[in-house]
């Protein structure tokens, strides 16, 4: 009996515990349930958008690879502008939409329009790429920027802080900007440094030459004293001439 009156208290206490709790428990295990499925919900969501971005961009890579970039036809120039906008406009936070916009950079530069491609790499760099790709965006976009002869800008977006694996290029490309506004002296050193900066067993031939043209400046030779004495003496008399001449 005592046994038997031990399990009914333990029922009864089991349901004046559920008519208690009971709401909290069902809306506890709701939320949980909300939350798994909601979760695998964004991850489909992401993976859709993933593989829609990926079919975009191989689309977009293969319109531009019908001619070579310098002789892309018009309706491929077309296309690859339309699919690379809508890469832009819909996923503008993925790596396919940065590339993207790369890919316009470089179709503006080979048509000489390079302001345009300085506003795509700036989109770039305004949304927030991997910083492995912002570190070569910043790259591109100095040298379309020294093209531009926007000296300043240039040099600004060449930080040695932010060139990641990119350390030799951002010195060679901080010569020819300081080279171009005419510190021989600082662009020696950029390019001494990137020669520095060059990874075992790699060469940059072009590089070698820039440091070569700068390593020390164009000797002045001095007049032999006894030619100019000599020249001084020839001149004399032609200008006591001309000075008695009516």
């Amino acid at each position: 009996m005592v046994t038997d009156k031990t399990e009914e208290e333990q029922v009864e206490a089991v349901k004046t515990w559920f008519a208690e709790n009971g709401t909290t428990l069902v809306v506890g295990i709701a939320l949980s349930l909300a939350a798994v499925f909601g979760y695998q919900a964004w991850e489909t969501s992401v993976r859709e958008k993933g593989e829609a971005a990926s079919e975009l961009y191989e689309n977009l890579t293969a319109a531009v690879s019908t001619n070579p970039m310098d002789d892309l036809k018009p309706e491929a120039r077309a296309t690859a502008d339309f699919i690379a906008n809508q890469l832009k406009a819909d996923y503008a936070s993925s790596t396919y939409a940065h590339f993207a916009a790369m890919h316009l950079a470089k179709l503006d530069v080979e048509s000489g329009d390079l302001a345009a491609a300085a506003t795509e790499l700036q989109w770039v760099l305004d949304h927030q790429p991997e910083e492995s790709l912002a570190s070569l965006v910043r790259l591109r976009l100095a040298q379309v920027k020294l093209a531009l002869g926007e000296h300043d800008a240039a040099l600004a977006l060449l930080d040695p802080q932010q060139a990641g694996g990119y350390g030799s290029s951002y010195a060679e490309a901080r010569g020819d900007v300081l080279f171009a506004m005419g510190k021989l002296a600082e662009a020696r050193e950029a390019y001494q440094q990137a020669i520095n900066n060059l990874t075992q067993g790699n060469t940059k031939p072009m590089l070698s030459m820039k440091l070569e043209d700068l390593v020390a400046p164009p000797a002045v030779v001095p007049a032999d004293p006894a030619v100019v004495a000599a020249e001084a003496e020839t001149a004399a008399p032609a200008a006591a001439a001309a000075e008695v001449k009516p």
